[in-house]
Parts: C-alpha cells; structure tokens; sequence
C-alpha cells in the first residue's frame, strides 16, 4: 500500500473537521439553518463556513434556495470522500475515550456471525495476545455493506454472492470464510423432519417464515424457486430475525422457513429445528470478511483478517 506524501502542502491543509460536519448536515437536513441549529452555531458562523469551504475547493458546493440547500454534484462528491473523514475522526474519538493500549475494531457482522463465528476469533485472538476492543454493529448485508463504504466500520463478515465480488473487489480486500448454502428448516414434529427428501416443488404450499422483501436471505429464497419455473410462496410471516423464526417453528409444526445452513445446524442440535432434506439444495452461498483496505494499515484489523483465514483453513481441512 503507497501511502501518500502528506509532508506536501495542499490547498485542503486549510479545511477543519468542522467544514466538513456542516456540509453533511446540510444534506442531511436541507438547509443552512438546520445544519447550523444540529451543530449549535449561529447561521452567519455556518455560513462563513461553507464560504471557506467553496473557496479552498473553487467550486459551489451547496445550491441555495428559498426552499433550502441542496448538495451540487460537486458538494456530493466531496461528502462523499468527507463522511470518511468524519467517521475517522469518531473512530478516534472512541480509541481515545478508553484505554490507550487496546486498539478498536468497528466490526460489522450479520446475526449469524454472532454465533457460528465470532466466539472463535475472540478466543483465537485472546490466546494470541491481539484481542483488540470490539464495538461491534449488526445489520442487514446492504446495510453493512454500506457502512463499510462510507467508513463507519473497518470490516464486516457478511454474506456475498460470487457475481458481487466484481462489484466490491475495487473498494474492499475479500476473503471467502465458508461456504454456506441455504437450508429448509421446519419443527421436529413436522411430517416433513421424517421424509427422506423433499422436492422444492413439494413445498410450494407450506406456510412459509421468510425473510423480509429486499433482504439477501429472501432474494436467495425466490430465485431458489424462480430457477425451477416456480412461483414463489409468499410468505405467511415475514420475519428479520432467524432466531425469531426458529422459535415460531418450534411451537408451529406447520410452517416452514429458510435460513443459512450453519444456523439450521446450530440449532438442530439444540432440538428446535429439523433440517428438510432437499432432492436439489440451495445454490451454494458464501460467508466472507470484507476490509477496507485503508484499514489493513492496522495493525489490529490485519491480525483480525489472519485470525479468520487460519481458521477458515482449519475448517477447510478439517
């Protein structure tokens, strides 16, 4: 990684974190005056700001109407590189607001890291002496993905489809974890839990605990279907949460649901699910760790990303 000659002056040396924090509350909230009341200043105060801002970049960055301001295509691309800036700054703020020997980690992870993936890595790092401060976030896949992009985390360990790699792969350092398919999961009780396998064209009828529209667990879901001239069920319950959807199916013999295989396993051996065997299963589907790559210059982050390849090699050869 080249890391630029900063010693170089440059006509940014004279913005301040401050310019940049107004030109994303200006986004934010529309206008010059809400920007101004979100980060107790007056309005000529902001507005000496954004002039300052105009004149070291040469260019408007806001468009000012009677109706507000709204962001040039210039002001767009300068919060977009900004907001990097801004969550680095609150990323410091959070290392230096605790103990100075422990670095921070942002991490990002999907629910089902929580429990297939990062019990190991603190255990792995803890034994190696390089278990940093974790402040974890959990959300969707487009949602962490997001927040990597504009730098609020330094990593996420997620779920990506190969044709997304092509995407990504300019942003973002990836390394494949496991590979994890989809899986049907009903109640122990369920008459299918005894079937020796199930056609997908079986289940069309099933009352179905499916993720919500736009998740990556749903889009998997119908394409499953699709892929054979399927219609796909609409479900009776739409659900955020597989933990939430296992507990239903526990008590409701009658629904079905689907979920990433390592978490129908994981609770399959707590006695809560049953895995449908399927004639044709679910197209393979991939966990990986994402990183920005300014981010591996950390030392803490690097050692995270080894920590998660060797253990993904053990599994491999296990």
């Amino acid at each position: 990684m080249n890391d630029p000659d900063t010693s170089k002056p440059s006509r940014t040396d004279r913005l301040r974190l401050r310019h940049l924090k107004l030109l994303d509350q200006i986004a934010r909230r529309g206008s010059l005056t809400g920007a101004s009341e979100a980060l107790g200043i007056s309005q000529p105060t902001a507005t000496k700001l954004l002039q300052e801002m105009e004149s070291v970049l040469r260019c408007a960055l806001v468009d000012r109407s009677t109706r507000g301001g709204v962001l040039t295509s210039a002001g767009l691309r300068t919060l977009e590189r900004g907001r990097l800036a801004i969550h680095a700054m609150h990323a410091l703020d959070e290392q230096l607001a605790a103990a100075h020997e422990r670095p921070l980690v942002r991490l990002g992870v999907l629910r089902l890291a929580g429990i297939s993936t990062l019990p190991g890595l603190v255990r792995r790092l803890s034994q190696q002496g390089d278990l940093p401060r974790f402040q974890l976030r959990e959300d969707t896949v487009a949602g962490l993905m997001d927040d990597l992009a504009v730098g609020a985390l330094d990593c996420v360990i997620t779920r990506l489809e190969p044709r997304d790699d092509e995407h990504w792969m300019g942003q973002f350092d990836i390394s494949l974890l496991q590979n994890d398919p989809y899986e049907i999961a009903c109640a122990p009780s369920s008459p299918l839990a005894r079937k020796r396998s199930v056609d997908l064209a079986q289940l069309v009828d099933q009352p179905w605990i499916v993720a919500p529209k736009e998740s990556y667990t749903r889009r998997a879901f119908e394409v499953a279907f699709l892929s054979l001239g399927l219609q796909p069920p609409v479900p009776g319950i739409e659900s955020p949460s597989f933990h939430a959807s296992f507990a239903i199916l526990a008590d409701n013999p009658s629904f079905v649901t689907v979920a990433p295989g390592s978490s129908v396993r994981y609770y399959e051996a707590l006695g809560i699910v049953k895995a449908v065997k399927l004639k044709e299963p679910f197209p393979e589907d991939r966990m990986v760790l994402a990183v920005r790559r300014d981010a591996l210059a950390i030392p803490s982050v690097a050692a995270l990303r080894a920590a998660l390849r060797e253990m993904a090699a053990s599994s491999d050869q296990a």
